[in-house]
């Protein structure tokens, strides 16, 4: 990976701004930490109600979201956003006030808000 990204500017540059979250430097030690994100084994301890959101055309973890929603055991709900909306991709950047509306109507439901 280093010699690809000595080659390709723009590849390193992406890398480092999406590893910058994690503050590992090492493509290796990122990899190797990312992959221990896991809830298989603590999906059943989850007891709080659960929004899960997926937008259309998801292009790092297409299907991520239906399988958690589907392994989640309690209080759950699942919202799809689409193309047709102008709310579809990786956290639907076109389409940011209604994902925020529909998570906000969520929210304001679970606690018991009123507009």
């Amino acid at each position: 990976m280093s010699e690809g990204f000595a080659q390709d500017a723009e590849l390193a540059a992406y890398w480092r701004w999406r590893a910058k979250p994690y503050g590992i430097d090492s493509p290796y030690d990122l990899l190797t930490e990312v992959a221990r994100y896991d809830l298989r084994g603590v999906l059943d301890r989850i007891t709080v109600p659960l929004l899960v959101t997926s937008p259309e055309g998801e292009h790092f973890w297409p299907g991520q979201a239906r399988r958690l929603y589907e392994a989640l055991p309690g209080e759950k709900a699942f919202v799809e956003f689409t193309a047709a909306e102008g709310a579809d991709l990786h956290c639907e950047p076109l389409g940011r006030a209604l994902f925020e509306q529909r998570v906000f109507d969520w929210l304001a439901a679970r606690l018991g808000v009123t507009a």
